[in-house]
């Protein structure tokens, strides 16, 4: 370990990260790693190796660098190391190309993850960054007809007809739309795992796009194996995929491995669920640096007060 009476966990983000921002669910987990006894530090840059007993890549990229890679591996224990590219077109089920047939509806959206609004917050900072994907992601940022910038410009057409040709580049992925109904409402489910961990959140919506309405469930689960398979094949060890059930099936439409806190980034208060997944996230990283001295457990109650 870093120091024998503190355990360390370095967290490495993009150049463009900054200690204020609280918008990712991993800030709620660091919470719980300091109340524990873990020191915790933050890496902007592959320049500068800073012992820790776990590194933990963090960086908002559709693809992470080679570099990015091998300096993880120089750590005792890194999660997501491997986790080096997530572009839709390379797993998304009912991917349909410009010759192929569909009846049913259909959704657009960019192939770089959420719209590829972080590679277009770091034009600037493009070091580390291919330059094909900077320029890809600035073509999303052109204004016109087709333009999808974030979630909300997804696209859904009643048939594959419908679909501008435009569409049918690399900026985009053509999907079949497979919704998952319960009742009048549709039902977005989210695997989300850390090592060991396994948890289905479930939220309910009036929307065909789900981002955030009515929250149903956050419950340990055993995943279907088909969601197992996409974490090998995308070396996640941390994230969420998003899917529906479909005849039994699950039909998995994203990935991501930086997660969003969503409506928790403004307030303290979580619902319980939410906040028994997080300290067991939080404790499951303690565990994968060998330290049975702590336990996140200490930090609970403070999360429910708001």
């Amino acid at each position: 370990m870093s120091d024998a009476s503190k355990p360390r966990v370095a967290f490495l983000h993009e150049a463009t990260y900054s200690p204020d921002q609280r918008i990712h669910m991993i800030v709620l987990i660091e919470d719980i790693l300091k109340a524990s006894g873990i020191e915790v530090v933050h890496l902007v840059s592959t320049d500068h190796y800073i012992p820790a007993d776990l590194l933990f890549v963090h960086v908002d990229r559709s693809i992470v660098s080679p570099e990015t890679r091998s300096f993880a591996l120089h750590y005792p224990n890194a999660i997501n190391a491997y986790a080096t590219d997530i572009r839709k077109a390379r797993y998304i089920d009912g991917l349909l190309g410009r010759n192929d047939a569909h009846d049913g509806p259909v959704i657009v959206k960019t192939d770089l993850n959420y719209a590829g609004q972080p590679e277009r917050n770091s034009q600037n900072r493009v070091r580390t960054i291919p330059r094909r994907l900077i320029t890809r992601a600035m073509r999303l940022l052109g204004a016109t007809d087709y333009t999808i910038r974030t979630k909300s410009d997804y696209r859904i057409y009643d048939s594959f007809a419908e679909v501008p040709r435009h569409y049918f580049g690399e900026d985009y992925v053509v999907q079949k739309f497979m919704p998952e109904r319960d009742g009048a409402k549709n039902v977005l489910r989210e695997y989300i795992f850390l090592g060991d961990l396994h948890y289905e959140n479930i939220e309910r919506s009036s929307d065909l796009i789900i981002t955030e309405d009515e929250h149903v469930s956050c419950k340990p689960f055993v995943p279907h194996p088909r969601l197992l398979a996409l974490r090998r094949q995308l070396g996640l060890q941390y994230g969420k995929i998003d899917y529906t059930m479909v005849d039994g099936e699950p039909f998995i439409f994203d990935a991501n491995k930086t997660l969003g806190l969503g409506e928790y980034g403004d307030t303290t208060w979580l619902a319980p669920d939410v906040h028994g997944m997080l300290v067991g996230l939080a404790g499951e990283l303690i565990r994968l640096i060998g330290s049975s001295r702590t336990e996140p457990e200490a930090y609970a109650q403070s999360l429910l007060v708001g």
